[in-house]
């Protein structure tokens, strides 16, 4: 036993009746000192033990409480950081897996 308590580490916390620091899951994160992980956002995503969620890049997404982004879908793009959902390419353009941008046709092809 301590003379006093400490406070659970970045990416750890403990309830009241816990006498030990849990890492945080995938998905969620917390700051130094905390009771509880919270849920990473829609766009974001976390490894286990996390102090913070961090943003998935453009051709990706996620949604909330992620462990990983996904790349968008063949035929969908996303040109933003941190998306939660990929748009899909419009008659006469495609985008192979992970796009962040559809492409046009060439003439004569669809």
């Amino acid at each position: 036993r301590s003379a006093s308590c400490s406070a659970c580490d970045a990416g750890k916390s403990s309830s009241a009746a816990s006498d030990a620091c849990d890492s945080c899951d995938a998905g969620t994160f917390s700051s130094s000192g905390a009771s509880s992980c919270s849920s990473c956002d829609e766009g974001t995503y976390s490894g286990t033990g996390a102090s913070a969620c961090s943003s998935c890049v453009e051709g990706q997404y996620s949604e909330a409480e992620a462990s990983a982004c996904t790349p968008c879908p063949v035929g969908k793009a996303s040109s933003v950081t941190e998306s939660f959902s990929c748009t899909s390419c419009l008659a006469g353009t495609y985008a192979g897996s992970g796009a962040t941008a559809c492409t046009k046709c060439e003439v004569g092809k669809t």
